[in-house]
């Protein structure tokens, strides 16, 4: 009886590890930092991963976009590296 009471307790626990973590801000120097999603379109097929890299206040930015079905781009990751150039 008190591994049912447990159950709904773990269902509760478990829904709030599958939460979706919250989209990526474009920064500036990134394709979509500024722009609505309708000013910028590409020719490349939908699902298509673009990369990108820029400096942001001395840190060397690398991101990944993915091309949406209206072929405007959606940023999916992004990785800083602390040091650049790499020695």
């Amino acid at each position: 009886m008190k591994v049912l009471r447990l159950i709904p307790v773990f269902a509760f626990v478990l829904a709030g590890c599958t939460a979706a973590s919250p989209d990526l801000e474009p920064l500036p120097g990134s394709l979509t930092y500024g722009e609505t999603a309708a000013s910028r379109r590409t020719q490349a097929a939908p699902g298509t991963m673009i990369q990108n890299r820029f400096l942001h206040q001395g840190t060397m930015v690398f991101e990944t976009y993915e091309v949406q079905a209206d072929h405007s781009y959606k940023l999916v990751r992004r990785s800083v590296a602390d040091t650049w150039p790499p020695r």
